[in-house]
């Protein structure tokens, strides 16, 4: 048979423990109601405000996405949208931007148009704008320096191309470079430089062998070679 546990005397004169800390822990709360409503209130605060900043950034990306592609519509619309008109209204559509790498995008899209306007001076600023914020080596940048160099070539301004060329060369990042190589070539041989065109499309030869491309190579060579 169990034997029964036989509470003492002392026993059932001690406080219950857990009386004793629920009992401590209500006292606390009621002597320090006024600094727990308090801590309460800025909880709730920072909770309601990160919602808020949440919700806003959410807003203001769908705006910018929406933004955006409003200008690749006026682009590829070239029926509707060309020249000056174009170009006014990306510019319209630019401005309603936040900083941040959505506007760096659609400031590429407004320079490519510039570009293919022939306003070689406004596309150089606007590809310049997206390469001083663009890290080196991003698509951003590659995008930007290949614009700066083409806008240069086609104002003839060869040295300033051949420059924008070697940036991209020197902060490849995962950017494909053979038509980039090329452009370098091309630019040293315009300025009549033949030597380092040589150079240049030697070493695509040996970075580029099995590129479908490099036929032009090989072409080039042979032209400059005589």
């Amino acid at each position: 048979m169990a034997q029964e546990t036989k509470l003492k005397i002392k026993d059932l004169k001690e406080p219950d423990q857990f009386l004793v800390a629920s009992n401590s822990f209500l006292d606390v709360l009621l002597r320090n109601k006024s600094l727990i409503a308090i801590l309460v209130v800025v909880m709730v605060a920072i909770g309601g405000g990160y919602l808020f900043v949440t919700n806003q950034k959410s807003a203001e990306i769908s705006k910018m996405e929406s933004l955006y592609f409003e200008m690749t519509q006026l682009v590829e619309d070239e029926k509707e949208n060309t020249g000056e008109s174009l170009i006014s209204k990306l510019n319209t559509l630019l401005a309603q931007f936040e900083e941040g790498d959505q506007k760096s995008r659609a400031q590429l899209l407004l320079a490519g148009a510039q570009y293919k306007n022939k306003q070689y001076d406004d596309a150089l600023a606007s590809f310049k704008i997206v390469s001083d914020k663009a890290l080196p080596g991003t698509l951003n940048y590659y995008m930007a320096q290949s614009g700066m160099a083409h806008s240069f070539e086609s104002k003839k301004d060869f040295n300033k191309a051949i420059t924008h060329y070697k940036n991209i060369i020197e902060h490849p990042g995962e950017s494909p470079l053979f038509h980039v190589y090329l452009g370098l070539a091309r630019c040293y041989e315009l300025a009549q430089d033949s030597k380092n065109a040589l150079l240049i499309l030697r070493e695509m030869q040996t970075k580029f062998p099995e590129h479908a491309g490099l036929e032009k190579v090989n072409l080039s060579l042979k032209r400059l070679e005589g």
